[in-house]
């Protein structure tokens, strides 16, 4: 079972649009020091869409190699989800290869499916490989979302979890308490830190926070005061966690993910093109820090900040 919190961790490229594996790497590392569980790669954070075959297995590898480096249980997610059966399945086994803990995959985008369509792609998927399969429900990229009787077959088939991105709390709950109520085994990972406290009380416990690029030390102590049922402290953590998360829904949120590294004084590198961020004199920058360090101070949190200037 996935329990904790994981990161949709992003991918830090250079000047040229080439992977930086050197920083890509310190990243993880970094995440991991601060109490983050498990890496979800190549997802929408972490640029997957815009990156080859070749690129994405590197990722994988990269992080195989710092998870293994690190001490204590890390889960690795991969996402290989891509607009064809065959790319996706060709990532699950190079994952596989590698030894992640799963492979999840975004339904086939760009085109409109039907159900058929997605049923026999995520059951190509499952019969491909012998990791636990996630499917990964996020309509505003797939142009597809999932429904219950949907669900309820590809769990018969033996999908393994589901990665949640919209927060349906009607859909969610029907699938929790139903696969409840006949003994499944079906996982629900949510997609965003958003609904976690009120969400872990109905039986969720992972998900996949994008606030772990840049903060994860909030992330941290939210999960942590909630696995020790200390409620007024998760909910002020909680609380800590949804007004940073509004205040860095100003841009895209790989984008913001740069921008808080940068923030807090640490090389947070480049997203791929066709994304861009402002350049290092914006003023936006010292505005992310202060919103960091006052959310750091709120939960007495140490506020720790890199040596880099400028890029």
């Amino acid at each position: 079972m996935i329990k904790g919190s994981l990161v949709p961790n992003i991918t830090l490229f250079d000047g040229e649009g080439t992977i930086d594996h050197e920083k890509t790497t310190w990243h993880m590392r970094w995440m991991f020091e601060r109490g983050v569980d498990g890496l979800f790669l190549t997802g929408s954070y972490g640029a997957g869409p815009l990156m080859s075959v070749a690129e994405r297995v590197s990722i994988y590898q990269h992080a195989r190699n710092v998870a293994d480096a690190t001490t204590g249980e890390r889960v690795l997610l991969a996402h290989v989800g891509a607009i064809d059966t065959g790319a996706t399945i060709e990532l699950a086994k190079e994952a596989e290869r590698i030894g992640v803990d799963g492979v999840a995959a975004v339904p086939p985008f760009y085109y409109k499916h039907s159900d058929a369509v997605i049923l026999q792609f995520y059951r190509d998927l499952i019969d491909a490989v012998d990791v636990p399969v996630y499917a990964y429900n996020n309509p505003a990229t797939s142009r597809y979302t999932f429904s219950l009787p949907v669900v309820r077959e590809l769990a018969s088939y033996g999908l393994r979890g589901l990665k949640d991105s919209p927060l349906n709390v009607g859909f969610l709950s029907s699938v929790v308490y139903e696969n409840r109520i006949h003994g499944g085994n079906l996982e629900i990972v949510l997609g965003t830190s958003t609904g976690w406290l009120p969400l872990h009380h109905m039986g969720i416990n992972a998900a996949i926070a994008g606030m772990n690029n840049w903060a994860p030390e909030v992330m941290t102590e939210l999960f942590a005061a909630t696995f020790a049922q200390d409620w007024p402290r998760a909910e002020k953590a909680y609380i800590v966690m949804l007004d940073l998360s509004r205040k860095m829904h100003f841009t895209d949120s790989t984008i913001a993910s740069h921008m808080g590294l940068y923030a807090r004084g640490f090389d947070g590198g480049y997203p791929r093109k066709p994304m861009f961020l402002p350049t290092s004199d914006d003023p936006k920058y010292g505005t992310i820090r202060a919103w960091i360090e006052d959310g750091f101070k709120t939960l007495e949190l140490p506020f720790t900040s890199g040596s880099f200037v400028a890029r």
